[in-house]
């Protein structure tokens, strides 16, 4: 990857033995010497966000470890890679937002270094509420009293509460897993409650509560929502059951029939009537191809030359084939395998955050995209990758009463490769990723050629 002179850091701060270092020194050290048992055990880079001349946030994975006690315990640091000379400014910044106390941490700290801000978790950028929504004695009054839908209240008490934080995206939103011990007044009985709080930066949540209300209707088996708070920006959800998709899942023996059951559970999803200002379409695409090159020419030079042609290709196939006017249902707009949990007899499809309305092939060619991908990571056979990607469109087809058209399901796969797969692998600076870009373009001319 060419280096990008408004980040001049960009090499240091991707370097886990070098961070361990500086991280060690800038938020544990400054601290007194009754701390000094605490040691950065390891260091793993976690989320990335890059935006090549324009902004760069990162997450930390520490592993640290009390000398003192001999406990060992993971500590998550989000970071904002900052121009050269800006540090300082966003640090100043920070310091104005009330912070929350991390015992043995730094909450806030500058690196000079790295011309760098970070943030010991639960503190954020811009997720303000987190350490409310982490803070056992706050929730033991909020719970009950906000989520009244919930058998939280009446003759049930909470008796303990216990936090997971499930998916962390620094400045963006973050997911946590409240297992509540319940008891009963009557009977003494306990009982176990699961429920689901996902925080966001802004508003989002309040249309992703309202599209989950009117798609738990018709499709029963998916989360239910049971609030959103405005005043948090968090939107409250029940559990779901079932395991998350991952490419192990189709080494079981009933492989294809989970591919069928997963594509059942699209049409199911895309036969659905949502109320929603938020559309996609071909115009939405265009513009994500010609930003797929843009972010190209100032990372990977060497690529942006074969994805334009790609680009312009595809946009001209596009117009040779006339695309009609496509029916307007529910897409996903993140339809990876990820977002689906498989059980014994459905699968449920979570995470309606990007959903908007428009051509339900979009889904169906960023599906096959996300198959090809986790099946490359696993180093799957390709001759078997394209067997799944078959029975799915073929079992798809037969879910859903209108006439599929396979060269437009080809089109939005080739595609996908360019402005979903080669994009994200970019900006998320995803070395593993990007050894395979060739391969992603080659899988896009051949969908194209289909």
């Amino acid at each position: 990857m060419r280096s990008d002179p408004q980040f001049p850091h960009l090499s240091e701060a991707l370097s886990p033995p070098l961070m361990q270092e500086l991280l060690q020194s800038t938020l544990l050290s400054p601290l007194g010497e009754q701390n000094q048992g605490l040691v950065v055990g390891s260091c793993e880079i976690g989320e990335k966000r890059y935006k090549p001349g324009e902004s760069c946030v990162l997450s930390y994975r520490l592993q640290l470890h009390d000398v003192n006690t001999g406990t060992h315990y993971e500590q998550v640091v989000s970071a904002r890679l900052c121009r050269s000379d800006e540090g300082t400014a966003e640090f100043d910044r920070a310091r104005s937002i009330p912070l929350s106390r991390v015992p043995g941490l730094e909450p806030l700290a500058y690196l000079r270094e790295t011309e760098m801000v970070l943030w010991s978790f639960p503190n954020d950028r811009k997720l303000t509420h987190l350490p409310q929504l982490l803070n056992l004695e706050f929730l033991a009054s909020y719970l009950p009293a906000t989520l009244t839908s919930t058998d939280l209240g009446g003759s049930r008490e909470i008796e303990a509460i216990a936090t997971e934080v499930l998916h962390y995206l620094p400045e963006r939103s973050c997911m946590i897993r409240y297992r509540l011990t319940m008891k009963r007044r009557s009977t003494g009985e306990s009982y176990t409650l699961t429920l689901y709080g996902k925080n966001y930066r802004d508003d989002i949540g309040a249309e992703a509560h309202s599209i989950m209300r009117q798609l738990a209707v018709q499709m029963p088996g998916g989360a239910v929502p049971l609030g959103y708070d405005p005043e948090l920006r968090t939107l409250w959800q029940s559990h779901v059951s079932g395991e998350p998709f991952l490419w192990e899942s189709l080494d079981a023996p009933e492989e294809l029939d989970i591919v069928r059951r997963i594509a059942r559970c699209v049409a199911k999803f895309h036969s659905c009537t949502v109320r929603t200002p938020c559309r996609f379409d071909l115009r939405d695409i265009e513009k994500s191809l010609y930003d797929t090159i843009k972010i190209a020419e100032h990372a990977y030079p060497d690529l942006a030359r074969r994805i334009s042609s790609l680009v312009n290709a595809l946009l001209a196939q596009r117009t040779s084939m006339g695309f009609p006017d496509a029916p307007l249902t529910p897409i996903h707009r993140d339809l990876k395998m990820s977002n689906f949990l498989i059980s014994a007899e459905h699968a449920a499809l979570i995470d309606m955050d990007s959903l908007c309305l428009g051509d339900p092939l979009t889904d169906i060619g960023s599906l096959i995209a996300n198959f090809h991908l986790n099946g490359i990571r696993a180093g799957s056979d390709r001759g078997r990758i394209r067997t799944i990607v078959d029975v799915l469109c073929s079992a798809y087809a037969e879910a859903v009463p209108l006439a599929v058209s396979r060269p437009r399901i080809h089109w939005f796969t080739a595609t996908s490769f360019i402005h979903e797969i080669t994009r994200r692998s970019i900006r998320q600076l995803d070395a593993e990723r990007m050894k395979c870009i060739n391969e992603y373009l080659d899988l896009s001319e051949y969908y194209s050629s289909l």
